[in-house]
């Protein structure tokens, strides 16, 4: 599968700029009206994203050995993630929950209870599509402060954005909004029991917490920059639990109360309801969206919910000045897991009835069966259409 190679500016503003895919050219136009006129009028066609997110990335031991080459002992990710990679780059951002550390090997690679994975796991996500990573969660301080650190230069150089733990105090008060295609979306982070371990006396600016009123500030922090629609990227809610919790639910609330326009979750490991919220300012209704839990993209966990995810895609249309959140599309994930030549082999596959996935492992019936058993147990919890909460479509 080749690379996908990029072709678009997005800024993280004010100093930072980073490649992602599209060109603001392929969506906003201006024409001048034909014939003489007796002022100059232009119109601004509106203009139309998508931003995709996916659930957990939770490389546990089995997934890290499956990435290594048994001859030369180095690593590579793609093949898990080939597959989706097709549904991650159609989308004009894609973004997803980083669990695990890149530390370094001197840490030595783990999954749970301490999760630091081979650095070739930033490039093989930004292979396959994804734009940004949030950080923060329980996970956050499993390698302490300078596997922390080491993690964000990883990301860097693998050109994938962050956000959630910061090197410095001034990298956390820097908002992290992009630009796509002439669109600005801010996103924030935030997590329950974020540092996991304590954070050095001096060094509390480093990871995100679950403070509401903090992930609101940045929020607002976010609109002085610029941002046009912000994200909340939160991990929060109990693992396994496939109801969002009565905090999940309040967190929700006081969030978009505070500005924020659609809530992504993750941390339950298992895929959880997808909500439509109005809210009305005056004349004005604004539509919001909430996914409570994305669910898992990869791991090796093999009990029923946890074997899949969702991939969340957020449309966002801009006309004028003003910037909506126009739906919601959905496509649920299956971890294949496999046995090839003695070894385990895992494949994030894509599920939608009548799609056959491209993996180059063999599906069995059982497989093919258990992703038939996926669709039907996510679409009670997503199958809003009434909400502009639908599917994917096949074609785009």
């Amino acid at each position: 599968m080749a690379l996908d190679p990029s072709s678009a500016t997005v800024t993280v503003p004010p100093t930072v700029v980073v490649a992602t895919k599209g060109s603001a050219d392929d969506s906003s136009t201006t024409t001048e009206p034909e014939g003489p006129t007796s002022s100059t009028t232009t119109t601004t066609e509106p203009i139309r994203i998508t931003v995709a997110a996916v659930g957990d990335v939770l490389t546990h031991t089995p997934v890290i050995e499956s990435a290594r080459d048994v001859y030369d002992g180095s690593y590579d990710f793609r093949p898990i993630f080939a597959p989706m990679a097709p549904y991650l780059r159609r989308a004009d951002y894609t973004v997803a929950n980083l669990e695990s550390r890149l530390a370094g090997p001197e840490w030595g690679y783990s999954g749970f209870p301490i999760f630091n994975s081979p650095q070739q796991l930033a490039p093989a996500l930004r292979w396959a599509g994804v734009d940004l990573v949030a950080t923060a969660n329980n996970h956050a301080m499993d390698t302490g402060w300078e596997g922390l650190v080491t993690t964000l230069d990883n990301l860097d150089e693998a050109g994938l954005a962050h956000v959630g733990t910061y090197r410095s105090a001034e990298e956390r008060a820097t908002p992290v909004v992009v630009e796509i295609q002439g669109i600005r979306v801010g996103f924030v982070n935030g997590a329950a029991g974020a540092s996991g371990k304590a954070l050095p006396a001096d060094k509390q600016f480093a990871v995100s917490g679950l403070d509401v009123d903090q992930i609101i500030e940045d929020a607002m922090t976010a609109r002085v920059w610029g941002a046009d629609i912000v994200i909340a990227m939160v991990h929060f809610g109990d693992e396994y639990d496939r109801e969002p919790t009565e905090q999940q639910e309040e967190i929700t609330k006081s969030l978009m109360s505070g500005g924020v326009d659609v809530v992504l979750g993750s941390h339950p490991h298992v895929v959880q309801r997808i909500e439509h919220v109005f809210q009305y300012s005056g004349w004005k209704v604004t539509n919001k969206y909430v996914a409570y839990s994305l669910g898992n993209f990869v791991s090796s966990q093999r009990w029923r919910y946890s074997d899949s995810g969702l991939v969340v895609y957020v449309h966002l249309e801009k006309r004028g000045l003003r910037t909506y959140v126009n739906g919601l599309s959905y496509l649920p994930v299956y971890v294949q897991q496999s046995e090839v030549s003695g070894r385990t082999a895992f494949r994030v596959l894509p599920v939608l009835p009548g799609l056959e996935p491209d993996s180059d492992l063999p599906i069995t019936p059982a497989e093919e069966a258990r992703m038939a058993e996926v669709w039907e147990e996510l679409r009670p919890l997503l199958y809003r259409p009434n909400e502009n909460i639908s599917p994917l479509s096949p074609g785009g």
